[in-house]
């Protein structure tokens, strides 16, 4: 009670204390799962031979970083395009920061590293703890490859909001600048795209590899066709 009393009292944001105490032990438990995992991986790394180190260690962090810009597309077409901000639980939490988000695109250049992060490291919790439980042998090919896939993807997926966030500064550190340049993170450039109308496509904002890809074969446009089609959900009109 009393750390919820201080964090209420020196507030700098406009949601509950106690979400913000949760966001606060998500970004912990991020950090603690993925430092277990990520040693794990790295015991495991000792044990083969340094070819199958390279092949296993490149593959699953490429692949990672590729999922993880995926799931942030997808998560992102879902939360601007169906839904509502009045729904119980996901409306305020999930929908309304994405629709606010293109009301005000620079709103999220004005949040603290918490408040940036720690939605995403809670949402992670549904990943680490699978893998923590399911992933043991670090000497086994198979495992090992899950254990570096696993880092990788929720390093991506936590870093996704605060990329995101870089983004969309008016002005950034040289090395912000550098990686966006390298495509390493998402770009300012990349990103623009999606806030230009009709605001329906380059939804991935991790590092906006796969926007250029799934722009050209129409993979959002068609989803929500076809989910709309399935769940007879009738396409608003403004």
């Amino acid at each position: 009670m009393k750390l919820l009393s201080k964090l209420k009292a020196k507030r700098s944001y406009d949601y509950s204390p106690a979400h913000r105490l949760l966001e606060v032990c998500a970004i912990f438990s991020f950090f603690a799962f993925l430092s277990v995992i990520g040693l794990r991986a790295v015991a495991g790394f000792v044990t083969v031979s340094l070819y199958q180190a390279l092949w296993i260690g490149s593959l699953s962090a490429i692949l990672g970083y590729i999922a993880a810009d995926f799931v942030s597309g997808f998560v992102h077409w879902m939360g601007d395009t169906f839904g509502d901000i009045d729904m119980p639980v996901l409306g305020a939490a999930f929908i309304k920061p994405f629709r606010d988000h293109h009301v005000d695109p620079e709103d999220i250049t004005r949040h603290d590293f918490i408040e940036v992060n720690g939605n995403n490291s809670l949402v992670l919790l549904i990943i680490f703890v699978p893998a923590f439980f399911l992933f043991k042998e670090a000497s086994n090919l198979w495992h090992l490859f899950m254990l570096s896939f696993t880092v990788f993807f929720a390093f991506g997926i936590f870093m996704t909001n605060q990329f995101h966030k870089w983004a969309h500064l008016p002005e950034r550190p040289a090395w912000i600048v550098r990686l966006q340049s390298l495509s390493l993170i998402l770009a300012p450039d990349n990103h623009n795209i999606h806030h230009t109308s009709p605001f329906d496509t380059y939804y991935c904002i991790t590092n906006g590899w796969l926007n250029p890809l799934l722009h050209r074969l129409r993979f959002f446009q068609l989803s929500e066709k076809l989910v709309r089609w399935v769940l007879r959900i009738p396409k608003q009109t403004t």
